[in-house]
């Protein structure tokens, strides 16, 4: 399993971005983490091939000027190859089906990000479905 040295993460919130990228940091101190709020300026950026694609996106669904649902649609127009893991504070059966209709998306993470998601999800890197009550 080839390791995630780069690693991006898409949030219009700020403040969620950058207590993300400290955990991922101290989880995974190899990877390089990079936060952007905007999903347009990192779509025009990766799509001219300005900025290295990552190995793998933390995508929040929730994001006022395009919604991670339509982020995965210019990334699949754009073929963009590599993992995506939806991070979203929506638990609803809805999004998480919808999310495994796109075949990027490896896994569906329900916010907060937490030392056992990050070991579970991005170091084992399983997917899972989650069990609603």
């Amino acid at each position: 399993m080839k390791p995630y040295n780069l690693i991006y993460i898409l949030d219009d919130d700020d403040l969620n971005g950058m207590l993300n990228r400290q955990f991922l940091n101290f989880a995974l101190p190899s990877s390089k983490v990079v936060v952007f709020q905007d999903p347009i300026d990192l779509i025009k950026n990766l799509a001219k091939n300005r900025l290295d694609h990552p190995d793998l996106l933390l995508l929040d669904i929730s994001m006022p000027e395009l919604t991670g649902w339509e982020f995965l649609d210019y990334a699949a127009k754009y073929n963009f190859q590599f993992d995506i893991m939806m991070l979203s504070s929506s638990m609803h059966f809805d999004d998480i089906d919808k999310s495994r209709t796109f075949s990027q998306v490896k896994s569906y993470i329900v916010k907060p990000l937490t030392k056992e998601n990050i070991k579970h999800y991005i170091i084992e890197r399983k997917r899972i479905s989650i069990e609603l009550d």
